[in-house]
This record gives C-alpha cells, sequence and structure tokens, in this order.
C-alpha cells in the first residue's frame, strides 16, 4: 500500500461511497486485493469469488472456501486464508507508542512483569509483537479488542495463546519482515507448523 486499485463488486462499491473517504479508499484496495489473491489462488474471475466483505466486520467466504482474515497498516496488507479458522495481524515495526503505558492499560500483571527490566527498545518490541499476537487471536475469534485484549494471554516465545474467560486456545505465529511485524492464529491443534507466507 499505496498500490492501484483492483474491481470490486457492485454492493463493495457502494459501501465505498457510504465511507468517509480515506476509508472508502482503504475499503476498495483492501477488497480488490482480496479478491486478486482469491483469484490467482483459486481460477476462479474476481468478481466471481463469494466473498462477504462488509465495512467493520470480519471477510466471510461461501461454504467449502475455507476461512479468511485481513489486515492492514499505513503501508501494507496482510490477508490469511485456511481451511480452518485464522486471524492475522500486521503493524509496522516503527509504530510509535509507549510501550510501558499500553502494557500497563491492556495486558495483565504476568506480561508487565516481563518487561519491567527490559530496556525501551526491547520493551517496545515485545509490547508490539504482544498487540498483533492478541489481536490475531481476537480476529480468530471473530471478537471485539475492547472485551478480549485483555484476556488473550500470551507469554514470550509461546507458540500458543490462551483466552482467560472462554478458555479457547491457538495456536500463534510471529514474524517480523522488512519494516512490519505480523502474526497469524490458528486452531489451537492445527497440524500447520508453519504458515506458507506469499510476499508481493
Amino acid at each position: 500500500m499505496p498500490s492501484k486499485l483492483l474491481p470490486i463488486s457492485n454492493e463493495e462499491k457502494k459501501w465505498v461511497q457510504k465511507l468517509t473517504p480515506s476509508r472508502g479508499l482503504t475499503y476498495h484496495f483492501s477488497r480488490g486485493c482480496l479478491r486478486h489473491v482469491m483469484s490467482s489462488m483459486t481460477g476462479l474471475e474476481p468478481l466471481d469469488i463469494p466473498i462477504k466483505a462488509d465495512p467493520g466486520e470480519p471477510p466471510s467466504l461461501a461454504e467449502g472456501l475455507g476461512h479468511i482474515s485481513m489486515s492492514h497498516c499505513s503501508d501494507a496488507l496482510l490477508i490469511g486464508w485456511s481451511p480452518e479458522k485464522i486471524g492475522v495481524d500486521i503493524e509496522r515495526k516503527d509504530r510509535q507508542f509507549q510501550a510501558h503505558k499500553l502494557s500497563k492499560r491492556f495486558f495483565s500483571q504476568y506480561e508487565n512483569c516481563e518487561i519491567e527490566n527490559l530496556t525501551p527498545s526491547q520493551a517496545k518490541e515485545l509490547v508490539l509483537k504482544r498487540w498483533v499476537i492478541k489481536e490475531a487471536a481476537i480476529k480468530w475469534q471473530s471478537g471485539k479488542i475492547a472485551t478480549n485484549i485483555n484476556q488473550w494471554i500470551w507469554k514470550n516465545k509461546s507458540a500458543f495463546a490462551y483466552h482467560k474467560k472462554l478458555g479457547h486456545k491457538v495456536k500463534v505465529y510471529e514474524h517480523i519482515h522488512d519494516q512490519w511485524t505480523y502474526a497469524i492464529a490458528l486452531d489451537g491443534d492445527s497440524l500447520t507448523r508453519k504458515p506458507i507466507i506469499c510476499l508481493n
């Protein structure tokens, strides 16, 4: 991102008209890319991909085509596609925030203890990693950030994250590529050892 806008459905065009210019541009870009990617992998025409992707709602495919999840930051779009439930999140590594303040507001006491003795740069790296993992888990859950960000617990370097209240368990994969950090959440009993990452 930014890149050229790709074809979207008439229903999606109507949504673009209802959104603010900036949100409409992001919506058009992300849905167009989603259709393009799905087309290249299925052989179907982009506009024939049976996607329901209303603004603010998790996108979904017709039954039998698997599950999808999307995330974007200022200059990148991440699309996840899996036969099982999936959640993805991406952020720029240089995103500016106060690590200790954000951690105390949204994370558990144990998670805050993990960053107490870290340098500011180390704390920022771990908090950002924890944030993308939790947000990917929330998207796997189809939940809301406000009510779930402090319920998901991830211990540094663990391959799993847990939801305290609901008992969910997801397998997580976190990675840094170039100027971005991203996370993928899959079913806790998923047999996927490492997701296949395609770059464009």
